[in-house]
């Protein structure tokens, strides 16, 4: 289910058009910690299991990215990235035939690649270096020939859906100059041609199509940031202005329940709508909305966590599975047509297994088996005969290397509520008093979850404890959980950090002494927080895109994402309203209050934590006197657009926690 809020959450970007360099600054002033014993441990260098892991082997980009399916099951298309090349292929996976795509001619950004609907042609989204404003380009794999569709800069798109009526032709979110909202258009991505099918109100968050491609189903949010669901009466009606008289409401939540629930599509037949809804309970439940009687039918629901997705069968037009995420993704069967399905998928792969695309008819899934150990396996399984098929490892180069697993673990954070996270040690540790790093997730409306982590298990091959907090605020866990975290920025959210690390210190995992935190975005301003307020816990903090004032940074939200204000100021703070509260919980006006040394990392194009918010949170440390090393990724967005970029700043990172904690790092 796609998630209402406005996320800041970062991703370390999979893909790049073009790795070029950079320019940044940097500066080495990073005073040494020592222990009560005056000395600052140190882990064993010599041991074959201490072995470093070459960072420009743990840290590069994925050599094989996540496949999707063509419409028709016999292709493949994934991004493929090594030293010496950097490619879209696409797969026959029955033959083993494989070619590259073609890439348009003066187009540099970051990619993002999907199949369109005929099967033969991709659909390549790209932007200027992480702007986040995409143009929209194609290349059929069979002709080679490329063409720009939607030229970048001048044009800001987003893929909606497929017209299931002419496979030339997608459903695209247009931004509209004029109003600075999304328009709702019908685009034929070879000829061009395009037509509005719905103006955007000013309100609207999402738009659903039925198995025709008929627009059917259109959310609205109103002041108090409560989301509402307009079925339309007439499936004929083509107006391109929303008249409420048109449409039917037939369901909505208020704010408390917006961001646990939605619409997820239609099922089979197009006579009910398959939604998630939390309203009378506190986790998300998985239910059917008829159309024609407005009966609404309960599917699915567990006690203690969000549904995390759900499986249909296309013949038999129900819902046959669904799946939840406590400490690890779990299936839930609900009839015996997946029964056999699952029992031939649970046994394959390591780990845990999801389906993360099918093709057309369901003939062929794409399944991934996650680990904690190693990176993703990803297999094409034939539904008709049970036979699977291994694609590719994402990153095979690390295979002959041992990883440390990550564990679940969970604590009652100072007021009572119970928190859970993953804690990972390093290999062949006693998980005894050990250098520690609290590794922050973004979002905040995110989580983390179990499975293979290049950052985790760098931590871990440098010799630290790595603690991951599912605190309040984080996703999956119901909505009194994910509602907690409102206005808690730099309060109790930042208590759920602290107390985590007290778990660990009380259970003989962490020395108190040799404590860091590191995080991106909301996790980078969590690290600054960390700095700001508990430099008496930790010894030094990492940021990566955070933001150092909840005031300034509210008051950069660009235009075109106006529409989820409400719903931000109300789970960050109002500025209107709230401005005291807001500087109470902002890093940037309390630099004066840091002890501990600093490694802040920005990228230049970052629309979402804008490059001011760095500025001037290193400018503040520099006048109170902080060591404050300050890295600056003119090329990049809201994460790294290049491994240049990203390999320079865990090669930073790396040394800054060794000179502060004790660990080990690349010489």
């Amino acid at each position: 289910m796609a998630k209402k809020r406005w996320v800041i959450f970062i991703a370390i970007l999979l893909t790049a058009a073009l790795l070029t360099g950079c320019q940044f600054s940097w500066h080495f002033d990073w005073p040494k910690i020592t222990s009560e014993s005056g000395e600052l441990p140190t882990l064993p260098q010599d041991s074959k299991e201490n072995d470093l892991i070459p960072l420009d082997v743990l840290m590069g980009y994925a050599e094989y990215t996540p496949p999707q399916i063509s419409t028709d099951g016999n292709l493949v298309l994934y991004r493929h990235m090594t030293d010496y090349e950097d490619n879209y292929m696409v797969l026959n996976w029955k033959s083993g035939e494989q070619s590259a795509v073609n890439w348009p001619s003066d187009v540099y950004g970051v990619p993002y690649a999907s199949w369109a609907p005929d099967g033969e042609t991709v659909l390549l989204f790209v932007d200027n270096m992480g702007d986040e404003n995409y143009g929209l380009y194609t290349s059929n794999v069979y002709t080679g020939e490329t063409a720009t569709v939607l030229p970048g800069g001048d044009n800001n798109c987003y893929y909606v859906a497929d017209n299931p009526e002419n496979d030339k032709e997608i459903y695209l979110s247009l931004f509209n100059n004029d109003t600075s909202l999304f328009d709702l258009y019908l685009l034929n991505y070879v000829t061009g041609e395009k037509s509005l099918v719905m103006r955007n109100t000013g309100d609207m968050t999402g738009f659903l199509f039925d198995h025709q491609g008929k627009l059917r189903i259109v959310t609205r949010t109103d002041d108090n940031a409560g989301d509402h669901v307009w079925l339309k009466k007439d499936t004929n009606n083509m107006n391109t202005q929303f008249v409420e008289s048109e449409w039917q409401q037939v369901l909505q939540w208020d704010y408390e329940d917006a961001d646990t629930s939605g619409v997820v599509g239609f099922m089979q037949d197009d006579t009910r709508i398959l939604y998630i809804d939390s309203s009378g309970s506190n986790t998300s439940k998985l239910a059917a909305y008829d159309v024609s009687s407005g009966e609404k039918t309960e599917i699915f629901s567990d006690p203690d966590y969000d549904i995390y997705g759900s499986w249909t069968d296309l013949e038999l037009n129900e819902v046959t599975a669904v799946s939840t995420e406590g400490a690890y993704l779990e299936w839930h069967v609900l009839d015996d047509s997946f029964q056999d399905d699952y029992d031939v998928l649970k046994t394959i792969g390591d780990g845990v297994f999801d389906i993360i695309g099918s093709s057309e008819n369901d003939e062929y899934w794409i399944v991934a088996y996650v680990s904690d150990t190693k990176e993703t396996d990803y297999y094409v399984y034939d539904m008709a005969s049970n036979d699977i098929k291994l694609l590719y490892n994402a990153r095979p180069e690390l295979e002959e290397f041992d990883f440390a697993p990550m564990e679940p673990f969970s604590y009652t954070a100072s007021d009572g509520l119970k928190i859970e996270g993953y804690v990972t040690f390093p290999l062949e540790s006693d998980k005894k008093n050990l250098p520690t790093v609290a590794l922050v997730h973004g979002g905040p409306w995110s989580r983390d979850s179990w499975g293979y982590s290049d950052e985790v298990q760098l931590l871990a091959n440098r010799g630290y404890a790595v603690l991951q907090v599912n605190f309040r605020g984080s996703t999956g866990y119901g909505k009194d959980f994910m509602n907690a975290g409102d206005k808690e920025w730099g309060g109790l959210m930042h208590q759920d950090i602290l107390d985590a690390v007290n778990y660990a210190i009380d259970q003989g995992w962490t020395d108190k002494d040799r404590v860091g935190i590191y995080g991106a975005s909301y996790g980078g301003y969590e690290a600054l927080i960390s700095a700001a307020f508990s430099s008496d816990v930790f010894k030094c903090a990492v940021d990566a895109f955070g933001p150092s004032s909840l005031l300034t940074f509210i008051e950069s939200i660009p235009a075109k994402w106006s529409i989820e204000y409400q719903d931000l100021i109300r789970a960050v703070g109002d500025p209107e309203t709230e401005k005291d509260l807001m500087e109470s919980r902002s890093p940037l006006y309390f630099a004066d209050q840091v002890e501990i040394p600093m490694l802040i990392a920005q990228g230049g194009n970052d629309v979402r934590v804008p490059q001011q918010e760095s500025d001037q949170m290193v400018e503040a440390l520099k006048e109170a006197g902080v060591p404050v090393t300050y890295l600056l990724f003119p090329d990049s967005g809201h994460g790294f657009n290049s491994q240049e970029d990203m390999l320079k700043f865990y090669s930073t990172m790396e040394k800054f926690l060794a000179e502060n904690l004790g660990g080990r790092a690349e010489k």
